[in-house]
Order: structure tokens, then C-alpha cells, then sequence
């Protein structure tokens, strides 16, 4: 028998939703946390490693990353201090300018 809801219109609706809800609420999660340089290279760099982010995130995009310009770096001044990311910030970043980052770089070989 033929139903008159359309099955595929519908799921595709409740796909959307469920992914706006989750999309909510993991930036409300996020909300005031702050990551060192594992949490932000594993949940936003692929875990690719430190001298990778810091060659090709952190040095390649310092200025507009930088807290002080209002980015979402603070970054460590010394021996014995650590980056502070601003997770939520971060991740809006990296989502907005994932294309401008080049993947596929190498860091080189000493």
C-alpha cells in the first residue's frame, strides 16, 4: 500500500535536527575549557604531532591565532610552560579554515 509520507524527506529532517542538536550541544560543552597541545592536536589536528601543529598550525597562522589579536592561542612563553587553547574557539577556527591548512606537509627531517 502507498503511504503518502515521503520516507526519505522525512529522515533527511530528522538527521539535520539531530545533527543541529549534537552540533549545540558539543559547542555549549565546550564552553570555557581549555586544551593543551595534546587535546587540540587529537581533536583537531588528526593527532598529528606537536612539531607538525606547531610548524604548520600555530607558526603558520600566529597572528590571527594569537589571543592577544583575539584568536584562541595563548601561547607558551618559555621553558616549562604549556600553550593555552581555548577548545570551543578552536574548534570554530579549524572548522572555518581547514582548507587553508596544508595537510599533506612534512616536517623536515633533521
Amino acid at each position: 500500500m502507498e503511504t503518502l509520507i515521503n520516507e526519505k524527506v522525512i529522515l533527511q529532517l530528522v538527521n539535520k535536527k539531530v545533527s543541529d542538536i549534537a552540533s549545540e550541544t558539543l559547542k555549549s560543552k565546550l564552553d570555557g575549557i581549555t586544551w593543551g597541545m595534546n587535546d587540540f592536536r587529537k581533536n583537531c589536528c588528526g593527532n598529528k604531532s606537536p612539531d607538525w601543529v606547531a610548524t604548520f598550525v600555530f607558526a603558520e597562522f600566529k597572528s590571527e591565532i594569537n589571543y592577544r589579536n583575539g584568536g584562541w592561542l595563548i601561547p607558551a612563553c618559555g621553558k616549562g610552560t604549556a600553550n593555552i587553547i581555548f577548545a570551543k574557539k578552536a574548534m570554530e577556527w579549524m572548522e572555518k579554515n581547514q582548507q587553508r591548512i596544508d595537510w599533506d606537509a612534512k616536517i623536515a627531517k633533521k
